[in-house]
C-alpha cells in the first residue's frame, strides 16, 4: 500500500514501492516551472527529531516541467526493523538543497507532513 492523502500525509507499507508528483505553486494562477539541473529532495526522519534523517531520495530534473515524481523503491521503503504497528516519521521537499535551499513540502503552520510507515510481514519462513 503507498497512499499520498489530500492532507499532503502519506501512508506507506513497509517494503512497498510507491511514487507521488510534487510541485510548487508561485501563485493562484502559475506554478514553479522545474528546470533542467534542478534538484527535489525527500528527506523522512524520526518524529521531532530532524536530526535523525532515516530516508533520502535525490530527483535529478532533466527538462522543464511543473511537477516532479519522487519514486521510492522496496528498499527505500524498508525503514528500520520489521514494526508490529504504524510508526510516524516526519518529511520535508527541498528544491535545489546544495545550492539554493527551498523547502517547499514539510513543517509549516499546520504543523508537520506526516509519513506513516505500516507493518509488512517477514521476508523468509520461520523456523
Amino acid at each position: 500500500m503507498f497512499i499520498v492523502n489530500s492532507d499532503g500525509s502519506i501512508h506507506a507499507t513497509r517494503g512497498d514501492i510507491g511514487s507521488f508528483e510534487v510541485g510548487i505553486k508561485v501563485s493562484e494562477s502559475a506554478d514553479y516551472v522545474f528546470k533542467n539541473g534542478d534538484i527535489v529532495r525527500f528527506t523522512v526522519y524520526e518524529r521531532k527529531r530532524p536530526d535523525r534523517v532515516v530516508l533520502m531520495k535525490k530527483v535529478h530534473v532533466d527538462s522543464e516541467t511543473v511537477s516532479v515524481v519522487v519514486s521510492l523503491s522496496r528498499e527505500d521503503t524498508k525503514i528500520g526493523d520489521l514494526i508490529d504497528k504504524p510508526v510516524d516519521y516526519w518529511y520535508e521537499v527541498e528544491l535545489n538543497p546544495d545550492t539554493a535551499p527551498q523547502t517547499f513540502i514539510g513543517y509549516d503552520k499546520d504543523g508537520p507532513k506526516i509519513f506513516t510507515l505500516f507493518p509488512e510481514g517477514a521476508d523468509e519462513l520461520c523456523k
